[in-house]
């Protein structure tokens, strides 16, 4: 008689797919480590990143340390130029003021020279002013006649233009009768730069 086994042979059919579960299991467990290499290597790269960002931090500090200290070094030059720019422009200013003064002086010696040389005799000059290229004159004459030739001589100086009689007076001093007066003129300034040489002349 032939015995035949189905019980163990069907435990034996039962119990083989194990082999493909724990087959997946470890295929499940496989993708945990190269999730932790990225992180390792997002870890490595960041401090990568930190510590190049730290060596550019230190460097513009030496370079800010150092442009302070060449600051600080130049900062005595800079008040030194400072100092001579305003002692240049002092003196530009002083030596302007005086070549002004010289020019005015000139001039006032020009007119004082004129106004003197223009009197007729029995003229007599008391006061001069002088501003802003106009000149007042005041004055004493024995006669009124002799207060108009005065005016037509300043008029024929050349020096002078628009000479008008701005008032007169009489006075008696010591028992002599005279005249009291009050001119006024205008100083015509430079000839203008390129002007013919005819319109800057006056006749003598």
């Amino acid at each position: 008689m032939i015995r035949v086994n189905l019980i163990k042979a069907e435990s034996k059919e039962f119990e083989a797919p194990a082999g493909p579960l724990e087959g997946e299991a470890a295929e499940k467990k496989k993708p945990a480590v190269p999730t932790n290499l990225l992180i390792v290597a997002a870890i490595i790269i960041v401090a990568a990143l930190g510590l190049l960002l730290k060596r550019a931090i230190d460097r513009e500090r030496s370079l800010l340390q150092a442009a302070q200290a060449e600051k600080a070094t130049l900062e005595p030059v800079l008040e030194k130029l400072g100092a001579i720019g305003e002692q240049k422009l002092f003196l530009e200013k002083k030596i302007s003021l005086i070549n002004d003064l010289k020019s005015r002086q000139g001039e006032a010696v020009r007119l004082m020279e004129t106004l003197s040389s223009a009197l007729p005799d029995w003229v007599w000059l008391s006061e001069v002013k002088y501003a802003r290229r106009n000149i007042s004159i005041k004055g004493k004459a024995l006669t009124n006649l002799l207060v108009s030739d005065y005016m037509h001589n300043l008029e024929k100086s050349g020096l002078f233009d628009l000479v008008s009689l701005m008032g007169t007076a009489q006075k008696t001093q010591g028992g002599t009768q005279y005249t009291e007066f009050t001119l006024s003129a205008n100083v015509p300034g430079p000839p203008e730069v390129g002007a013919p040489a005819a319109k800057a002349k006056k006749a003598p």
